[in-house]
């Protein structure tokens, strides 16, 4: 499928399915809401930059549910709030493929910025990896990301700025184009990634 045929099949799976599609979302939004405030209450006095690390580390295989969500929309699997907990018994695997590919590609930004865009592409199947082939390792799912994306990561760039103007548009409505966009945006990049992937 090109990049036009992906976007109308992203189109197509939000008819009818936006309210059920938000149900999910704002379940996940809830849950980071609340961690937040526990978090700041039981360590109101340690610095908000580690707060946010913190409960970003906490939320990443949330994060992983969720992206889990959408491959299921896409392949009509069933799909149901408890799944967006599933990815948290990999929390170690998820936290080191993190925390090992934020290394690489910073390295990347460091020596300039092109190789920091190109590392960030290159590991852009990630989240698709850890949730389709859950049975490789920390490092194999990176090497396996990059060789997968081997020819896609240009692709990737573009399908990224055809939404530029999309962006624009959300800002001129005050975000209540988001409520539609958003959905599109993620089913868009989680075909696209599960075409590369050979899994779609």
């Amino acid at each position: 499928m090109n990049r036009v045929e992906i976007k109308n099949f992203a189109k197509e799976k939000i008819s009818g399915n936006l309210g059920s599609i938000w149900k999910i979302l704002i379940i996940a939004l809830g849950i980071s809401l609340a961690s937040t405030c526990v978090l700041s209450i039981l360590f109101n006095k340690m610095d908000a930059d580690f707060l946010d690390s913190l409960l970003g580390i906490l939320m990443m295989p949330l994060g992983i549910g969720t992206t889990a969500f959408f491959v299921s929309l896409i392949e009509n699997t069933n799909f149901e709030a408890k799944d967006l907990f599933k990815y948290y018994h990999d929390f170690v695997k998820i936290i080191g493929v993190t925390i090992l590919m934020g290394l690489i590609v910073m390295l990347g930004y460091i020596c300039f910025i092109i190789p920091g865009i190109i590392l960030t592409l290159s590991y852009s199947l990630v989240p698709i990896i850890l949730i389709k082939k859950p049975e490789l390792g920390i490092v194999e799912t990176l090497k396996y990301s990059r060789e997968k994306m081997q020819g896609h990561k240009l692709d990737t760039f573009v399908l990224g700025l055809s939404f530029i103007g999309w962006a624009i548009l959300g800002t001129l409505t005050f975000g209540i184009l988001y409520i539609w966009l958003y959905p599109y945006m993620q089913l868009t990049f989680t075909k696209f990634y599960l075409n590369i992937l050979g899994e779609n």
